[in-house]
């Protein structure tokens, strides 16, 4: 069981220092623009502006995506994929703990880790608009 607990440490402690790397990396090469340096994508701004969102937001993975694709790379992007990454790590910790677990014969705290990344995911599901 040891083995279970220490891999979900390394993804936990891997996750969230790659999740904050790319926000101090995106927040730094930003502020080395300065305001003028940095333009949003058009096609984000009238995306953002017909949904009620502010320009420079990043409201799906798919404008993450877009912002990572041109060169140079857009700072607000790296930031979000930082702060996605911080999003993700703790769902994937629970599901590495439910496989880790299972695997290992302990089939309680594999029911628990389930039962956990289910509401996770459901309340994913559940708050998403439209």
């Amino acid at each position: 069981m040891r083995s279970v607990e220490a891999a979900v440490s390394r993804l936990l402690f891997w996750g969230g220092l790659a999740g904050v790397v790319l926000m101090v990396l995106g927040l730094t090469v930003y502020v080395a623009r300065g305001p003028a340096g940095h333009l949003p994508d058009p096609h984000r701004v009238v995306e953002n502006r017909a949904r009620g969102h502010p320009a420079d937001v990043f409201v799906s993975v798919e404008g993450i995506r877009r912002g990572l694709d041109h060169w140079p790379v857009d700072p607000v992007a790296v930031i979000a994929l930082g702060i996605v990454l911080l999003l993700l790590t703790p769902v994937l910790g629970l599901a590495v703990a439910a496989a880790g677990f299972w695997l290992a014969g302990d089939r309680r705290y594999a029911t628990i880790a389930a039962l956990v990344l289910a509401a996770v995911v459901l309340s994913f599901v559940l708050s998403r608009p439209g």
